[in-house]
């Protein structure tokens, strides 16, 4: 055969081998062959036992009767021990040292090892210690007596009186044993429980040190009082039952100093654990040390409501593992079990096969367990507070999906462990017509919705994609990796868009709903907030384009670029009074005069030259810039004002406001302060508020209308007929004029819309007027609109074909220009007679008589402002209503 062939049953010698070894190596085979050792080497020092004892018995007692005194003394200290635990072993200390001492001087060598052995079998079997551990234990006490004996044998000297000498020697021969016997438990128990720190073994010897000495000189103060006659031998009763009592306290104050220590380890032990996992492996392998237990198992009733028991369970080998144990595994007669009690939480904590001396576990073991099941229940409890906090800050409460602060982090987990040639998809959608339906049918409905596209969306998108809300009505999808990201993402879109386009069903109606989907492709190491910011970009471009799909690219982050420039110019210009006012006249159809203006922000850029008003104030909108330009058009216009009334102009004037600026609690007191601070009359300032503006959180804005009403505000809805246009909103806001806007009079200058237009025109002032509101037409830019507007009723007329806006100290010659006069101080026009026609400029047509007296009805203006005035909204009186013919 060849050096390389193997022969055919080798396999199976090494498997022989192998198992052999592993017989030898067996915990159990090396504790038997180290007994075995223990007693040869016993056996072996018997040859130099001494021939009798070292002293004469006391007060004559035979033999064998102080044998068997110290059988019974050997029997109740076996009983009465202390213990240091080494994980699942233990380490003993006891009083044994004094009848070893007393033996050792009074009693034969034979008979006192015989009542040693004979006590600690019958304590063994007291105590139920398993086979190895007694085969063990009497081979060390076999060692232990006899090298206390042989050593005695060779140091104390044989006076026949107990001398310093002689105590000195017993205290050697019993500390050296004692020591070494102590090397070999702590063997023992790194064999049987693994290895054993140096802090585990500084304990034990130093507690061998210190009972040696105890034991030593308890043992010659009892000898000394037995070798005195009768009355040192009350005495030694009396000291003798003192010190048993003072010993068994401090068995009870070391077993409650321990068991307090080993319950602060464990409640410090569990603090910090991240789920139940984390918090089964720190703590039941805990419990598993402290009960001594060969098997702990935790079952956790599932706090979710749902149907399965968690279990998890620890075994011998301290391996932490799922579900419950097999059946056959352990002694069912040794279980100990208790329940989670503590703050609803619903399980057990169970042990089984008590490990050590003890082979059942104990009315203190059950007590144990129940304080150790309580901890663990407010510590699972806590786990899951705090994983239900770390759930709910992490998702959408409403739909359950992850937030944004989720889909950012899972996104950027994805993209670091995406392979170099992956792409990653994100989509961003937001629905269409969804504002519709939370106006038209409440939030409720609008919530419902929301929950029925966050399902439709789990049930469209392929497995391993994540599906979040970002806020709103705003849904984000993020793709598994994958080199066809884009195309892959290009078909979800459009799956979704068909998701969506089916009609839902809720409880008020069925509606129909849509999306515009963003989409952008991420690479390894791209940053996940820069591609929601490009999703996101791509999405407002498809709604902006009526797209349903659009992919990101570059060139639509050019616009947004500019919007940042723009944004940090306008903080400048802010800085820098780079704004200027323009006024634009509103002229009373009925008089011909000028009596209010419209103030209209211009920005002279330093680089762009003027810049439109709607592409800066839509960027101010949108950051909060919006409240500090408010704030200094409205102290601008304020401060021309003034200066016209010193120069005996009697004007109002109007300001603008934003959805923001009315949402703004505190409006109110700002407006109150600019007017003081202008030192001008409330009710020469208007504020123009859109019906969109005030309708979006109308609990919070008409309160806020209201009070600016009570300071003596007007305030103006503007663009009427594009919002929302229902009378119920329009009587509950304190408006006291009404703007229409100018789609409306560009029909009556259009011949096939001319009559349509007519009507609705009239409509709206007929409306207002019998509302007791004034009516302004903005946007008249021809005579035929004008005259149109006057033969309809209408009050006020603002536009192009009176006056472009023009600086405050223009205005007066561009009214005079245009055929109008300017009001003056304590000089205002009084509406004349129906008889008598009013005064207007040459040329112009004038006004239908029934224009002077429905002005007539309108409520005169509030007093001027005071200081201290009460902002608080005053009772809303009655407004006057149109008369029904029967």
């Amino acid at each position: 055969m060849d050096e390389h062939d193997t022969p055919p049953d080798r396999p199976e010698t090494d498997t022989l081998g192998l198992r052999a070894v592993r017989r030898l190596t067996d915990p159990t085979v090396l504790t038997l062959v180290l007994a075995g050792t223990l007693l040869t080497a016993a056996a072996t020092l018997t040859r130099h036992f001494p021939t009798g004892p070292l002293l004469p018995p006391p007060a004559g007692l035979a033999p064998t009767a102080v044998a068997a005194v110290l059988a019974v003394l050997f029997f109740l200290t076996e009983l009465g021990q202390a213990r240091i635990e080494i994980r699942r072993q233990a380490y003993s200390f006891s009083l044994s040292g004094v009848p070893l001492l007393l033996g050792l001087l009074f009693c034969p060598p034979w008979l006192l090892v015989a009542a040693r052995l004979t006590a600690a079998v019958v304590a063994f079997g007291v105590q139920r210690v398993p086979p190895v551990k007694l085969a063990f234990n009497l081979a060390a006490y076999a060692l232990d007596i006899s090298a206390v004996l042989a050593l005695s044998a060779h140091l104390v000297p044989d006076d026949g009186y107990l001398d310093l000498a002689v105590a000195g020697t017993c205290y050697l021969a019993l500390a050296v044993v004692d020591l070494v016997m102590s090397a070999v438990v702590l063997l023992v128990i790194r064999v049987n429980g693994g290895p054993v720190g140096l802090e585990d073994v500084g304990e034990v010897l130093l507690s061998a040190g210190l009972f040696v000495a105890l034991n030593t000189a308890t043992g010659l103060i009892a000898a000394l009082l037995l070798v005195s006659g009768s009355l040192g031998t009350v005495l030694l009763g009396g000291v003798a039952a003192v010190a048993a009592l003072s010993y068994r306290a401090y068995l009870v104050l070391r077993r409650r100093h321990r068991s307090l220590q080993d319950l602060q380890d464990f409640i410090r032990l569990g603090e910090g654990a991240r789920d139940l996992d984390d918090l089964v492996e720190r703590l039941l392998p805990r419990v598993q040390t402290l009960l001594r237990a060969g098997r702990v198992e935790l079952a956790v009733a599932p706090h979710d409501g749902g149907p399965e028991v968690v279990h998890r369970r620890v075994d011998e080998d301290g391996v932490v593992g799922h579900g419950p144990a097999a059946d056959g595994e352990g002694r069912d007669d040794d279980v100990l079990v208790v329940p989670l009690d503590a703050s609803g939480t619903g399980g057990t904590l169970s042990v089984a096969d008590r490990l050590g001396d003890r082979t059942r576990f104990t009315g203190d073991d059950h007590a144990l367990l129940r304080t150790l099941a309580g901890h663990l229940a407010v510590a699972l409890h806590s786990v899951r507070l705090v994983d239900q906090l770390r759930y709910e800050a992490r998702h959408d409460a409403l739909t359950g999906l992850p937030n944004r602060s989720e889909v950012a982090e899972r996104l950027r987990e994805l993209m670091a462990e995406s392979a170099v040639t992956d792409r990653v998809g994100v989509l961003l959608l937001d629905l269409d017509r969804f504002k519709e339906v939370n106006d038209a049918f409440g939030h409720d409905m609008g919530d419902e919705l929301l929950g029925v596209v966050a399902e439709r969306l789990l049930a469209t998108v392929p497995p391993g994609c994540t599906v979040g809300r970002l806020g709103g009505d705003e849904f984000a999808v993020v793709l598994p990796a994958s080199p066809d990201a884009e195309q892959l993402a290009l078909s979800l879109a459009t799956a979704i868009g068909r998701a969506l386009s089916a009609p839902v069903q809720l409880t008020a109606a069925a509606v129909t709903t849509g999306a515009c989907v963003g989409i952008t492709v991420g690479r390894p190491g791209d940053d996940e907030a820069d591609l929601l910011r490009q999703a996101d970009t791509a999405m407002y471009a498809a709604k902006d384009a009526r797209l349903p799909v659009l992919v990101y690219a570059d060139a639509l982050d050019d616009g947004r670029r500019e919007r940042l420039a723009m944004l940090v110019d306008l903080r400048a210009a802010l800085d820098h009074d780079e704004f200027e006012m323009h006024y634009q006249p509103k002229v009373d159809l009925a008089t011909g005069v000028a009596t209010s203006v419209e103030a209209l922000v211009r920005w002279n850029h330093p680089v762009l030259g003027r810049v439109p008003p709607d592409a800066f104030i839509t960027v101010a909108e949108s950051t909060g810039l919006i409240d500090d330009l408010t704030q200094m058009v409205l102290a601008q216009a304020l401060g021309q004002l003034r200066r016209w009334r010193e120069a005996d102009l009697d004007l109002t004037v109007a300001v603008n406001l934003s959805a923001r600026n009315v949402n703004d609690e505190t409006l109110p007191q700002r407006v109150a302060a600019a007017l003081a601070t202008a030192g001008v009359p409330a009710e020469r300032l208007i504020l123009e508020i859109t019906e969109s503006s005030v309708m979006g959180d109308p609990e919070r804005t008409v309160p806020t209308l209201e009070r600016l009403a009570a300071i003596g505000v007007t305030l103006s809805l503007d663009d009427f007929g594009t919002g929302y246009s229902s009378l119920s909103y329009l009587q509950r806001l304190p408006v006291r004029e009404l703007k229409i806007d100018r789609s409306f009079l560009l029909g009556l200058a259009d011949p096939p819309r001319a009559r349509a237009s007519r009507v609705l025109v009239r409509s709206m002032v007929g409306l207002g007027q019998s509302l007791g509101l004034k009516v302004v037409a903005e946007g008249v830019e021809t005579t035929e609109i004008l005259e149109e507007l006057r033969a309809l009723g209408c009050d006020l007329a603002q536009g192009y074909l009176v006056s472009r806006p023009v600086p405050g100290d223009l205005l007066a010659d561009a009214v005079v220009r245009a055929g109008y006069r300017m009001p003056r101080l304590g000089l205002l026009p009084t509406p004349r007679p129906r008889s008598a026609p009013p005064v207007v400029p040459a040329g112009v047509p004038a006004a239908p008589a029934g224009v002077a007296a429905a002005r007539a009805a309108v409520p005169a203006a509030p007093p001027v402002l005071a200081p201290g005035a009460d902002l608080r909204p005053p009772r809303r009186p009655s407004l006057p209503r149109a008369r029904t013919r029967s």
